[in-house]
């Protein structure tokens, strides 16, 4: 099954892909994540409900109080109702349940959701609830940006496949010829390039759905905005593919969420501004 998997997520990424070089996060970098993102109120988990309990696929960002985006290599479902039964996806945003993989149905309280939207060739889903999230301290949306990304942005990934202790990860934007060496007009095709991350591995982590967070400049304190969703690697190495080893060439290509505002905002029913932040990027 995992050669299988991994002959269709290489595949996939042929048709649409990113590239990121990443290193661990600095002191300075540390402090400026943990005091914007400490409980990352706006990171959900996306599972399938299913008569064996809810089993957890990847992250969903909460950007309104009935949308959430995640990667569409994330959101199809063939997989899991293959694994594990017939169902129907659910969103859960309490506590450590977000990131557990396996909870039986009694432990949380998920929400339903009424609808994915798909885009393979972005890599990105749109998920909308049945009835709204109640937003609280605990639980709130985070902008989306739609300030240009400058190379020199400060941009981090939250690992939800390993959220305790610091599971905050520093990107580091490719070589424009580079990337587009493996996917053509990457940028116009609104993805951005990462070089690999430490500590993140294809074998376990090539679903992507994880928030790319950055840092819009507004006053004294830099205000943590989402800027992207990650997406699939694109590797030219087979042991990547299949080990635990960190590949230097798997570049990796999210999808940048700007573009999506005003669709995201229709479905949401809200007024674009209200979900979005101009800002520019420090």
């Amino acid at each position: 099954m995992t050669r299988r998997l991994t002959g269709l997520f290489v595949a996939f990424l042929l048709a649409c892909v990113p590239n990121v070089l990443a290193q661990d996060v600095t002191t300075q970098q540390q402090k400026i994540v943990s005091s914007n993102l400490a409980s990352t109120k706006f990171i959900a988990g996306l599972f399938w409900s299913s008569s064996t309990g809810l089993h957890r696929r990847c992250a969903a960002t909460i950007v309104a109080n009935n949308v959430l985006l995640t990667s569409a290599s994330c959101a199809l479902d063939k997989y899991p109702n293959l694994a594990f039964g017939p169902g129907q996806w659910v969103v859960v945003t309490s506590g450590d349940s977000r990131f557990t993989q396996n909870l039986t149905a009694s432990a949380v309280q998920p929400s339903a959701v009424k609808s994915v939207d798909i885009d393979q060739c972005a890599n990105l889903a749109t998920i909308t609830l049945t009835t709204p999230l109640v937003l609280s301290d605990t639980i709130k949306p985070i902008l989306m940006n739609t300030a240009q990304v400058p190379p020199t942005a400060m941009l981090n990934t939250y690992n939800t496949s390993n959220p305790y202790g610091n599971p905050f990860l520093a990107l580091t934007q490719g070589n424009q010829q580079q990337c587009e060496t493996m996917k053509p007009q990457f940028a116009q095709d609104k993805f951005i390039c990462t070089q690999p991350v430490q500590g993140q591995f294809i074998t376990s982590d090539y679903l992507g759905g994880d928030p790319i967070i950055g840092f819009s400049v507004q006053g004294a304190t830099p205000v943590a905005v989402l800027v992207g969703i990650t997406g699939q690697f694109y590797s030219t190495l087979v042991n990547a593919q299949n080990g635990g080893i960190n590949d230097p060439m798997a570049y990796r290509f999210s999808a940048l969420v700007g573009s999506r505002v005003a669709q995201i905002a229709s479905t949401a029913g809200v007024d674009a501004l209200t979900l979005t932040s101009a800002n520019p990027l420090g």
